[in-house]
């Protein structure tokens, strides 16, 4: 591969990480910053892979060890996405139920919402409404 090509896809690459949703992104969090501790700005919503998980910055920050998830949580916010679909949260808000065909994990497990209309019940509360999706 020629240094022209090399840099064609890294552009390739930068362009997917911007326009992916968060779905598409938790397929390949590796293709994301990891942080380097190298003081370099890090803008509002960008996303970034640590330890296993995407984050995404809730303002503009330096890279710094003080600015990481585990020494300020509060600059940072979890991508509740895995693999495509959707972290089914402790308490699912009324805001945004999962729908009837709409998967999400639940503690490792893939499910699939089988409730007829909005389901704000995790598959601890309410296991009816859930089913497990085999070959996850």
């Amino acid at each position: 591969m020629t240094e022209n090509e090399a840099k064609k896809i890294a552009a390739f690459i930068a362009a997917l990480r911007k326009s992916a949703t968060d779905a598409e992104a938790s397929k390949v969090p590796i293709l994301f910053r990891v942080l380097k501790g190298d003081g370099s700005l890090v803008k509002v919503n960008s996303r970034i892979y640590h330890n296993g998980a995407l984050k995404r910055a809730t303002v503009d920050l330096w890279d710094t060890k003080e600015n990481s998830p585990e020494n300020a949580p509060t600059l940072w916010e979890d991508v509740t996405y895995k693999d495509g679909y959707r972290v089914i949260p402790e308490a699912i808000p009324s805001t945004d139920p999962f729908n009837k065909g709409e998967c999400g994990w639940w503690k490792e497990v893939l499910y699939k919402s089988i409730f007829d209309g909005a389901n704000v019940w995790t598959p601890e509360q309410l296991a009816s409404a859930w089913e497990v999706v085999e070959n996850a």
